[in-house]
């Protein structure tokens, strides 16, 4: 009688402990949030930087859009001084993501009369320029013979919040070449094709 009345009393005492706990929902929020909050930062966190990151690449194709355009404008030779004007000017596209340089780069490429595509002459900001003469391989629907074109490229090093704790987390955005026909070029070179001249570079075909 005494055992069964002791498990009664502490089956009782067990559904008041229960009913209790039920009850007494202190620390239970808590808990849940900071189990929940690293996954709802890194969704932030996610969503933020997808964002910048595809605002920034289209300022990228907007800058080599730019760069063919202001370079295949020119109807006189083209100088230093003119070249770095375009850099500067088609580098205002990307504000406000400026806090890092972009690279930028011209390439003027001449197709002879055989459709090889050559440099003619090529200019860099922060880049690399490509050698005189360098054969180029362009879409089968640009390599025209006898003909010329501007080829723009620009690419941002953009490096997200966790590419600030992890090395080397930066990510290149563009680089993708843009071509450009010449719109006020001017015929010269053996086989009288119209480009862009560059001061000091003598004009195309006729590489060496």
């Amino acid at each position: 009688m005494t055992r069964a009345f002791s498990l009664k009393r502490n089956r009782a005492a067990l559904r008041g402990l229960v009913r209790r706990l039920r009850r007494n929902r202190r620390g239970v929020a808590a808990v849940e949030f900071a189990m929940i909050l690293p996954v709802m930062l890194t969704i932030y966190f996610g969503i933020v930087e997808v964002g910048q990151a595809v605002m920034i690449d289209r300022k990228v194709t907007q800058l080599t859009r730019t760069l063919a355009d202001l370079a295949s404008q020119s109807k006189a030779a083209i100088g230093n001084a003119e070249i770095q004007n375009i850099f500067n000017a088609a580098q205002t596209v990307m504000m406000p993501y400026n806090r890092v340089a972009p690279k930028m780069s011209i390439h003027h490429i001449v197709i002879d009369g055989a459709g090889l595509a050559r440099v003619c002459w090529s200019d860099e900001d922060n880049s690399t320029k490509l050698a005189r003469g360098t054969t180029v391989n362009l879409p089968a629907d640009l390599r025209v013979p006898n003909t010329s074109l501007i080829m723009a490229q620009a690419s941002y090093a953009f490096t997200p919040v966790v590419g600030e704790i992890i090395k080397d987390g930066a990510i290149t955005l563009g680089d993708s070449p843009l071509y450009m026909r010449p719109r006020l070029g001017k015929a010269g070179g053996s086989a009288s094709i119209e480009q862009i001249e560059r001061t000091g570079v003598g004009m195309c075909p006729g590489f060496n």
